[in-house]
């Protein structure tokens, strides 16, 4: 019995980091929508702006936004990669 009770707080463990994983993906797949749609907005801006101050301004911004984004969708793809290799790593049946 004290085995069983072992291997459920084993799997409570390892389902909760996994559930930590998924809320982390989430969240940055949320940020990464929220970058994407504010990304459309300036470019759709930026062509309407004559070249000036104002134009370079905005180009610098849609610059960092890009790169933020790079990054995170960088991020997202490890995350889902090291999932990936978790379950191919798994024992059949667990």
């Amino acid at each position: 019995m004290a085995y069983k009770k072992l291997l459920d707080k084993l799997r409570q463990f390892l389902a909760a980091d996994q559930a930590a994983q998924r809320k982390e993906l989430d969240s940055i797949r949320k940020v990464t929508k929220k970058l994407k749609s504010k990304a459309r907005e300036l470019g759709a801006k930026l062509e309407e702006t004559l070249p000036g101050e104002e134009h370079a301004e905005i180009a610098a911004k849609l610059e960092i936004i890009e790169a933020q984004r790079s990054k995170a969708l960088k991020l997202i793809r490890e995350l889902r990669s090291g999932r990936d290799q978790e379950k191919a790593e798994r024992p059949p049946g667990s």
